[in-house]
């Protein structure tokens, strides 16, 4: 009947028993024929459709003159369905587009360089100190002291050079070892692509030259200290970290930069709080960067006060806290590339999270849903209601308790992170947003939330919702901006970002009311997408009831936190990546910390041989230095993992994440844990075997 046929979209099956004996014998004697003629408005009445109110035009035998040019010139292929892509102009736009790792990569890599040239400097230093007689004795018969500089830097410039040569090498199999892995263990980074290494001569260029600087300007800052330090006490060995007539104000600059970067934090945190999302991120790891800095700015003045003490030690430990302070810029630096090491390490750890543990939350990423299902045909049956289920034979016992959302489809380009290029025409879904409104489904980071769909724009644009990874990296838009598309029926429709959800399973798309898709996008009938409601303890065989029930539709479930899981793999692959640069900063920071416990103990065997012999036992000695460098480890996990919480403490607190206390705990724990070994082995290498030779130098 009429309104049947209203109401009629593809794939509903026609009942061939109306179909009468006389109907069969017209239709092969007079084929499509009508039988009657009814008014046009009348029939337009009865058999309009969203796909339009007429089937066919017919015109005069007089009008046929010039009518094939007239048509071309006022149709347009597009409203027949026929588009033209440019495939060549879109593939280099999105391959040009595509995304760019190497501000992310030298971002992270920030604290591995500053620890690398920390260093750098520190090792210089040790061999400066070692030859200061020698330098006393060739400024004391004359050599002028910038000769004596130019000397040292030219013998630091040549290990520079062949440094900063095996390090570029070293920069390329790094490189190339990480193409691999995203090649193979890591290929659920990039998906389908291969990548390919690919070096610019002058990157690598830049990165020598870079390396080679930085290097020298440590060592002229070494070798600069030292110029002015006296002859005579170059002589007699005495260089110390606080060169002779120094002011006494440098003993304050750790306050006072402590000082200034703890205002500067705590100003950005007042900015953060009046921002949303991607910036207020931002701001929260400047201000943790702040912190950091402030905290070194702290201990630094922590350890002159240690040196001006007038106090009487009481006990053994005591002696050796003050002797932490002895060699200042040894201990701040021991303290610096710790806290850098594990500020990296702890901030890139806390952005791993629990999928599983989190996926029954309605506010996660998986926005409360067990299932995400996607067809190959279109379904157009209402599987929340009997008559829908029994086309698919789904018993109501099967599907006790569950409740689908379904999603209309229009194919486009992937705009999730799994595709590295920048996506031009991405897909859209077509959501009843009361759905879910209703069940408070995801986190909104930005605008009003699901009834935003539902508002008419001004100008015309379709208001759309979309995941924030999907504007950030994706698509890297904002709220307000607009995405122009080609609709059904020919015509161009701009689609406006009126909201941004927190990083979920619909990355890779944009989201409009589904009554805005139906309109535009009539030829994507049906739905293709189901989010599925189901009780956590019958998910497994919901899935296999829907699959086995719609297999014919090409039905392929997936569980929503395996889903999410496969967008992050992109997020924990360069996670990975981080963690061990990472582990390469800590591990320059526990060998400056070797370094340093070991050299202090060498310089001091004089010392402890003299306390042994008047009566110090060994024990008591390696306890003394074990005290003298506790306090360096300690303020450098301190600083370190503090500032790292305050960076990412907007992603601690986003909804539906689990912090992993656990492994920062393990984390800290093992550096504490090294640390102090690398103190014991020290104090157990310098105090073998008789200390006469030490006891007779001093």
């Amino acid at each position: 009947d009429a309104e049947n046929c209203r109401d009629w979209e593809p794939g509903i099956p026609i009942d061939n028993s109306k179909i009468r004996n006389k109907d069969e014998a017209y239709w092969k004697e007079y084929n499509g024929t009508p039988k009657a003629y009814i008014n046009l408005a009348a029939g337009q009445q009865l058999w309009n459709n969203r796909f339009g109110n007429v089937t066919s035009i017919r015109y005069p035998t007089g009008e046929l003159t010039n009518l094939t040019a007239q048509l071309r010139a006022q149709l347009d292929p597009a409203s027949l369905g026929l588009f033209f892509v440019a495939v060549r102009e879109q593939a280099l736009a999105a391959s040009g587009n595509s995304m760019d790792f190497g501000s992310l990569f030298i971002g992270f890599s920030f604290f591995l360089i500053i620890a690398a040239l920390l260093l750098t400097a520190m090792l210089f230093v040790f061999n400066v100190e070692q030859r200061s007689e020698q330098v006393g004795l060739l400024r004391a018969i004359g050599f002028p002291p910038k000769l004596v500089r130019r000397t040292l830097l030219g013998e630091g410039m040549l290990l520079a050079l062949v440094g900063a040569i095996l390090g570029v090498a070293a920069g390329v199999v790094y490189t190339k070892l990480t193409l691999h892995g995203l090649n193979s263990v890591w290929g659920g980074a990039v998906g389908s692509m291969k990548l390919e290494y690919f070096a610019n001569p002058m990157t690598l260029l830049v990165g020598f030259g870079a390396s080679l600087e930085i290097a020298l300007l440590a060592m002229w800052l070494v070798v600069r200290n030292q110029g002015r330090q006296s002859a005579s006490a170059l002589l007699a060995g005495r260089s110390n970290d606080a060169p002779v007539g120094a002011a006494k104000w440098r003993g304050w600059i750790g306050l006072v930069i402590g000082l200034v970067m703890l205002v500067g934090s705590l100003a950005m945190l007042a900015m953060a709080g009046k921002q949303q999302g991607h910036a207020a991120a931002e701001t929260f790891f400047t201000a943790g960067m702040c912190l950091l800095i402030a905290g070194i700015g702290f201990s630094q003045r922590m350890l002159v006060g240690l040196t001006r003490t007038a106090k009487l030690a009481a006990s053994i430990g005591a002696v050796g806290l003050r002797n932490a302070a002895r060699r200042r810029g040894r201990s701040l630096t021991t303290i610096s590339v710790l806290a850098g090491g594990v500020f990296l390490v702890v901030a890139v750890n806390a952005f791993r999270h629990d999928l599983k543990a989190t996926g029954t939350q309605r506010e996660s990423g998986t926005g409360g849903f067990a299932l995400w299902a996607q067809s190959s045909l279109p379904v157009y049956e209402d599987l929340n209601q009997k008559p829908g289920r029994d086309t698919y034979n789904l018993s109501a016992k099967s599907m006790e308790d569950v409740a689908i959302v379904p999603l209309r489809l229009r194919e486009g380009d992937e705009a999730s992170c799994l595709n590295l290029n920048r996506a031009q025409q991405p897909r859209v879904w077509g959501v009843v947003a009361a759905e879910l409104a209703k069940r408070q489904a995801f986190t909104f980071t930005a605008g009003d939330g699901w009834e935003a769909l539902d508002r008419v724009e001004a100008d015309g644009a379709i208001p759309c919702v979309a995941d924030k990874q999907t504007l950030d990296w994706a698509l890297r838009l904002k709220l307000g901006d607009t995405v122009a598309y080609q609709d059904d029926n020919g015509q161009e429709v701009k689609l406006r970002i009126v909201g941004a959800v927190a990083p979920s399973i619909l990355q890779g798309g944009l989201m409009v009311a589904e009554k805005n898709f139906v309109k535009h996008f009539p030829m994507s009938s049906g739905y293709r997408v189901f989010l599925v409601d189901a009780p956590r303890e019958r998910v497994e065989a919901v899935q296999q009831t829907l699959a086995r029930g719609m297999e014919d539709k090409g039905l392929e479930l997936l569980p929503t936190w395996q889903r999410l899981a496969d967008f992050m793999a992109v997020e924990n692959t360069y996670l990975a990546i981080f963690q061990v640069l990472g582990g390469l900063g800590l591990l320059l920071g526990s060998i400056g910390l070797g370094i340093v416990v070991l050299r202090n103990v060498l310089e001091r065997r004089g010392e402890l041989a003299l306390l042994q012999a008047v009566g110090y036992r060994k024990p008591m000695l390696r306890w003394l230095i074990l005290s003298e460098h506790w306090l360096l480890i300690i303020l450098g996990l301190i600083v370190g993992v503090v500032t790292a919480i305050l960076a990412v403490l907007p992603a601690w607190r986003a909804p539906g994440t689990e912090v992993p206390v656990s492994g920062i705990v393990l984390i800290v724990c093992g550096l504490a844990v090294g640390g102090l070994l690398w103190s014991w082995l020290a104090a157990r290498a310098a105090l073998r075997g008789s200390l006469l030779g030490g006891l007779r130098n001093e």
